[in-house]
């Protein structure tokens, strides 16, 4: 069964990147025995964003984008907590200057932390001026906060661009893209979204999700999809630590 985005499943950025990647390598006839989406990679200055990982155990990372102050987040950790699964949460630095409190109790509970820009904006569309000022006010926030260094970086809706993979890297760190998109859109209810995702799941998979309402209503059902196929839910850090 083909993976739908529940599935709007993979970025088409992040496969028109790696696509290039591979004409890459196959040209300068380097050989690698591992996925080149498993890591971010250097190419002629180039990050890849990261859409899988590469392990043999039934694990998959889940992923919340956190920008707006409607978000659920605290709602989100209650449920996390009771399910007992771990989450990798992308925060945008205007939201960390609002709900500092709040940031850290997502460390505080165990979970991973990675930046984002400042504001809920399309990155692709930003000059690399605007981006530099972006990054450099998330980071103030990220300090301001007193949250952990993590190395991991999404835009706040995925974009990706020769522009920010650059960037990225120079900042020495991880571009993060995803497998599975199971954010589901106002129209939809959450079953209908998420009825495809067992038949989707495999290990390494990283699934995307949003820290808004009609998620966390239905994050329980969720969560026990993924175990209901076998698979538990970590944070990205804990799946690269899986990687072959």
């Amino acid at each position: 069964m083909k993976k739908r985005t529940v599935a709007r499943s993979k970025s088409q950025t992040g496969k028109l990147l790696v696509a290039g990647a591979v004409c890459l390598l196959l040209f300068s006839g380097i050989s690698d025995t591992l996925a080149i989406n498993t890591y971010v990679r250097d190419l002629k200055g180039l990050a890849i964003p990261v859409q899988t990982f590469r392990v043999d155990q039934k694990v998959v990372a889940l992923t919340f984008d956190v920008r707006n102050d409607e978000d659920q987040v605290a709602q989100i950790l209650l449920q996390l907590r009771e399910e007992k699964a771990k989450a990798t949460f992308f925060l945008t630095g205007e939201w960390i200057q609002r709900h500092r409190s709040l940031a850290r109790a997502i460390v505080r509970d165990g979970h991973e932390v990675g930046r984002s820009l400042y504001s809920d904006r399309d990155a692709s569309q930003l000059s690399l001026e605007e981006l530099r000022e972006e990054l450099w006010k998330t980071d103030q926030a990220w300090a301001d906060a007193q949250l952990p260094e993590e190395k991991l970086f999404r835009a706040p809706h995925g974009e990706t661009s020769r522009q920010i993979a650059k960037e990225i890297r120079t900042r020495h760190e991880q571009l993060i893209a995803w497998s599975i998109d199971a954010a589901p859109v106002a129209e939809e209810t959450t079953a209908a979204a998420w009825s495809a995702l067992k038949a989707a799941l495999s290990p390494g998979e990283i699934i995307r999700l949003r820290a808004d309402e009609i998620t966390a209503k239905g994050l329980t059902e969720l969560i026990g999809q993924i175990r209901d196929a076998g698979y538990q839910a970590h944070t990205i850090s804990t799946l690269q630590a899986e990687v072959l």
